[in-house]
C-alpha cells in the first residue's frame, strides 16, 4: 500500500511537471522533486528536494545500480540536470546525455574551443523548451537541441583573449539565459549577461567591475593600470516573482597586490542582484573589500524564507564564512565562521605570509544548501592555510592564457596534505548558531543536496559518497567510490522509484587530487516496488 502510495504521489508530479512544459526550474525548489531540473535544483538554489522515498531508516542499503564512464580525465565538477528521464552533464569540451536509469549515453556533442584556459571546468547546462544552454572556454554561449544534440545556435560572447570564458551554468526565465563569465585571475573582467533564449541574441550587459558612476571611484582611476576581476564560477539564484537575479562575485585583480588597485574594488568578491528583465542593478553586498586573499564568492547565494519568516539570501565565501543576509542585501543578520580563520589581516610580503583558510580555502564551487522542515543551512568548505610569496613588477604583464597575478609563487604554497581538513557545518537559519559540523580529513566542495526523507547527501575529495541524518549529522551511509568526488549530488524518481546521482572524478592539481576518469554513479534502494 505504501509503496502504491508513493507511485501515485510520482504520477501526480510527473503530470504537474508536464502542465509546465518542464520549461525550466520553477518558483520553488519542491518542483525539482520528480526531476532535477538546475545546476541547484530549482531557482532559489536551495538544493532541497521533497522526496521521501529515501530516509534516514532506509538509505544504508542504498545499492549502485548504473554507472556512466566518461572517456575524460579531468577536474570532473559537472551538476547534473534530470529532465524527464535524460540526464545531461558537461566537461570541458563535450555534452553528455545519458540514460537517468541505466547509465547509457544517448547522444554526445563534443566542441573544439580554440583555448582551453587553465582547465577549469564548464560545470553544466541549463534547460527550457527542448534546448540545453552553456557556456565555452573560448567564450560562447551555446544553444542545443536537448533530443539530438545539435547546435541550435552559438553566440560568440566574451573575449578570451582578454582572459575571459565560460566556467558558470546559466539560468534560464522568461525567454531569457543569464549567464556570467569567469576570468579573474586572467585578466578579465566578470560581465553578467542576457541573451535571447530562441535566438542567442545579446539583451543586456552588467559589468562587476564598472567603468563609469560611484562605483567605479573604488577602483584606481590610472589609465597605466589594468582593471580586472569580478568573474563567477557556479551559477544564480532568481526570484521569478520579484524578476531578480542574485549572483556571486569573484574576487578583484590583479590577485594578492591590493596596493595597485587601492579602495574597496567594487562589485567583487560579494553578491549582486540585478532586474532579471533590464540588467539594472538593484543592490549589492561586498563580503571582502580590496580583496588580497583570492577569497571570491565562487558559489551560488541561495533565497528562502526562514521558520522565523525572514525572506533571506545566504552565501558562502571563500573567507570561511556564512552569511545570513536580508532578501534587498542591506542587512548582514549573521556572519558564521565554517573553517579555522587565522593571520587574515597580516600584510603579503615577498618573503611569505601564511594566512587560514587559504586561496582555495573557505566555500568554493558548491554552496550553501536548505532544509526547509528542520530550517538548517548546510556548508562544504575546505580549511586548509595557503602561504603566499609577493612578487616583483614583472609579476603583473597580462599575457593571453596566462594567470594576471601579483605573486611570485602562483596561487600560493599550501600546507601539507596532513594539514588540509574539509567540514560540513549545520547552521541555524533564524540565528545563525551551529548546530553539527562534521570533520574530514580532506577537502569537501562536493554538492550537499538535503531532502525531506531526513538526509543530506554529500561527498569528500578521498572518494567517499556519504548520507547523513541531517538533524544531528550521524553518518548513515559511507561508500568509497575510489575516485576523488567534486561534482553535483541529485536526486529524482522515475518510475516510482527515487535515485541518487553522484558526479566523481575530480583530477586537480590545485587542490592536490588525484583520480581516473569521470563518471556518473546511479543508486537506488534495492528491488524497490
Amino acid at each position: 500500500m505504501k509503496a502504491l502510495l508513493q507511485l501515485l504521489i510520482a504520477i501526480l508530479n510527473v503530470v504537474a511537471c508536464a502542465g509546465t512544459n518542464a520549461q525550466s526550474p520553477t518558483t520553488k525548489s519542491d518542483t525539482a522533486g520528480t526531476e532535477w531540473l538546475g545546476y541547484n535544483g530549482g531557482y532559489d538554489a536551495t538544493r532541497f528536494s521533497p522526496l521521501t522515498q529515501i530516509d534516514t531508516k532506509n538509505v544504508a542499503q542504498l545499492k549502485e545500480v548504473a554507472r556512466f564512464k566518461i572517456p575524460e580525465t579531468l577536474s570532473f565538477q559537472s551538476g547534473p540536470v534530470v529532465v524527464g528521464d535524460t540526464m545531461f552533464v558537461t566537461t570541458v569540451t563535450s555534452t553528455y546525455a545519458i540514460d537517468a536509469r541505466m547509465g547509457k549515453q544517448r547522444w554526445v556533442r563534443t566542441i573544439k574551443p580554440k583555448t582551453t584556459m587553465i582547465g577549469t571546468p564548464v560545470r553544466g547546462v541549463a534547460y527550457a523548451d527542448g534546448h540545453l544552454f552553456r557556456g565555452t572556454m573560448d567564450g560562447h554561449v551555446l544553444a542545443l537541441d536537448a533530443k539530438t544534440g545539435d547546435v541550435i545556435w552559438d553566440t560568440p560572447s566574451v573575449d578570451p583573449d582578454a582572459g575571459e570564458y565560460y566556467t558558470a551554468v546559466p539560468v534560464v526565465w522568461n525567454g531569457l539565459v543569464l549567464i556570467g563569465n569567469s576570468g579573474s585571475d586572467m585578466g578579465g573582467v566578470g560581465h553578467i549577461r542576457a541573451f535571447d533564449a530562441k535566438t542567442g541574441k545579446q539583451v543586456w550587459n552588467f559589468d562587476n567591475v564598472p567603468s563609469t558612476g560611484e562605483a567605479a571611484k573604488t577602483w584606481p582611476d590610472d589609465p597605466n593600470k589594468i582593471k580586472a576581476g569580478g568573474g563567477m564560477y557556479s551559477s544564480f539564484a532568481l526570484d521569478p516573482d520579484a524578476g531578480l537575479v542574485y549572483s556571486p562575485v569573484g574576487n578583484p585583480g590583479p590577485d594578492f597586490v591590493k596596493d595597485y588597485r587601492p579602495g574597496d574594488n567594487l562589485y567583487t568578491c560579494g553578491v549582486v542582484v540585478l532586474d532579471a528583465k533590464s540588467g539594472e542593478l538593484k543592490g549589492y553586498h561586498q563580503f571582502v573589500k580590496n580583496d588580497f586573499h583570492d577569497w571570491d564568492v565562487a558559489a551560488s547565494p541561495i533565497l528562502f524564507t526562514s521558520k522565523g519568516g525572514q525572506q533571506m539570501v545566504a552565501a558562502a565565501c571563500k573567507n570561511g564564512y556564512l552569511y545570513g543576509l536580508s532578501r534587498d542585501l542591506q542587512t548582514e543578520l549573521f556572519k558564521t565562521a565554517v573553517t579555522r580563520i587565522e593571520n587574515t589581516g597580516a600584510p603579503l610580503t615577498k618573503e611569505g605570509t601564511r594566512y587560514l583558510p587559504g586561496s582555495q580555502g573557505g566555500t568554493n564551487w558548491y554552496g550553501p544548501s536548505y532544509s526547509p522542515p528542520l530550517n538548517a543551512l548546510f556548508v562544504p568548505a575546505i580549511d586548509w592555510a595557503t602561504t603566499i610569496k609577493l612578487g616583483g613588477p614583472d609579476d603583473l604583464k597580462k599575457q593571453p592564457g596566462k594567470p594576471f597575478i601579483g605573486s611570485a609563487n602562483a596561487f600560493g604554497d599550501q600546507d601539507p596534505k596532513t594539514q588540509r581538513f574539509g567540514h560540513i557545518t549545520a547552521i541555524d537559519a533564524d540565528s545563525g548558531k551551529v548546530l553539527w559540523k562534521y570533520d574530514a580529513k580532506t577537502a569537501m566542495v562536493a554538492a550537499v543536496t538535503p531532502t525531506a526523507g531526513g538526509v543530506l547527501f554529500s561527498a569528500d575529495t578521498k572518494g567517499k559518497f556519504l548520507a547523513f541524518d541531517a538533524a544531528n549529522g550521524h553518518v548513515l551511509l559511507e561508500k568509497d567510490m575510489q575516485d576523488a568526488i567534486g561534482g553535483g549530488i541529485i536526486t529524482y524518481i522515475l518510475g516510482g522509484r527515487q535515485y541518487v546521482a553522484v558526479a566523481g572524478g575530480m583530477k586537480n592539481a590545485i587542490v592536490q587530487t588525484e583520480s581516473g576518469s569521470a563518471w556518473v554513479a546511479i543508486f537506488a534502494l534495492p528491488d524497490h516496488t
